[in-house]
């Protein structure tokens, strides 16, 4: 785990789209989950609400698939990968918080079944270069997760 600005972001077998402030981790059964990231949350506040696409939904990365609601945001969660939607959390569905308290575990979002893996893979980054894209993206935005 590595923290930057009082933001924790994993390193094992996630990946990151930057601008998007999305991450993906892809399952052994060639699908992909994914959710928000942590300095992603911390912006967007207290979640109260999220409205997601329909199941088998088509999806082109960049493009909406689930709207979130919080006290002081109203705003799309945009798709990593181009896609089908197949499965979406019920679990926050049911309690948009519980992304606020496990981004990366049991507050995943949304399942996708990509597309166009091998053309967009690249788009997403990990490891070493994760931690220099995140913090120089941090920096240029003036954000952190040391203050709500």
């Amino acid at each position: 785990m590595v923290e930057i600005d009082g933001c924790n972001f994993p390193e094992d077998d996630i990946f990151y789209d930057i601008e998007s402030q999305i991450w993906v981790r892809f399952d052994d059964d060639g699908n992909i989950t994914a959710g928000m990231t942590d300095i992603a949350q911390h912006i967007a506040g207290n979640l109260l609400y999220l409205k997601p696409k329909k199941i088998g939904t088509k999806l082109d990365k960049g493009k909406r698939v689930a709207i979130i609601e919080s006290g002081k945001y109203v705003g799309p969660i945009n798709s990593p990968l181009s896609g089908t939607l197949i499965e979406v959390n019920e679990a926050v569905s049911g309690d948009a918080g519980l992304v606020n308290r496990d981004p990366y575990g049991e507050g995943w979002v949304f399942r996708i079944k990509p597309s166009k893996l091998d053309q967009e893979r690249a788009s997403l980054v990990a490891g070493a270069e994760a931690a220099d894209a995140l913090r120089d993206k941090l920096g240029r935005e003036s954000w952190d997760c040391l203050k709500d």
